[in-house]
């Protein structure tokens, strides 16, 4: 599961690690998408890449489309067979909440449910003010944190973020980046897969 607020660049952290993923790993991806934000996942992507997107159009994955995710999951791995499940829920969802949702799931064997939260390097000082509840407990259902858009922020500011992280008790992998330039996506794609 990739998650993060709106605009910290979920779609585009999708896309530019599923050429990694598919071309590097050898691995048949699916993306469940449940809001595309600004960067569409289009038909001519997912031709190139070979890759099937369901769209979720209304509602949250992990309250009113919690049964849906299931269902498109199931059918998901019964019709495509994939390597690897992409899900990129809305960007207000509660990642733990869909995690305890997947622990239902009764379809055709998956494996481990890995959550990366992507965070905002730029807007991050005032995320972390204005929804301070909603981002710890984002951060706190993360395998990996991805700190999004390196290459518009300075050292200082990621390092700032980083500590902000930590001071919330989290030990969790930590991983700046920038799905834009393509900086540290191997790592973020290793990370991701575990």
């Amino acid at each position: 599961m990739i998650s993060g607020f709106l605009g910290s660049g979920k779609t585009t952290m999708v896309l530019s690690t599923i050429e990694r993923i598919i071309q590097k790993k050898h691995k048949k991806v699916v993306i469940i998408v449940n809001d595309f934000g600004q960067v569409g996942i289009d038909g001519k992507v997912m031709e190139k890449f070979g890759l099937k997107v369901t769209e979720m159009p209304s509602g949250c994955i992990c309250c009113t489309l919690g049964t849906d995710l299931l269902t498109t999951l199931r059918d998901v791995a019964e019709g495509f067979k994939p390597d690897l499940v992409i899900i990129e829920p809305t960007g207000v969802a509660d990642p733990e909440a869909i995690h305890e949702t997947l622990k239902l799931y009764n379809g055709p064997p998956i494996g481990t449910v890995r959550i990366a939260i992507i965070v905002d390097a730029v807007r991050y000082p005032v995320i972390a003010k204005a929804l301070a509840r909603p981002l710890k407990n984002q951060l706190k259902a993360a395998d990996v944190i991805i700190i999004n858009k390196l290459d518009e922020v300075d050292e200082l500011a990621v390092k700032s973020i980083e500590q902000s992280i930590r001071e919330l008790g989290l030990q969790t992998k930590i991983i700046p980046a920038s799905a834009t330039l393509g900086t540290n996506l191997d790592q973020v794609v290793d990370a991701m897969l575990g």
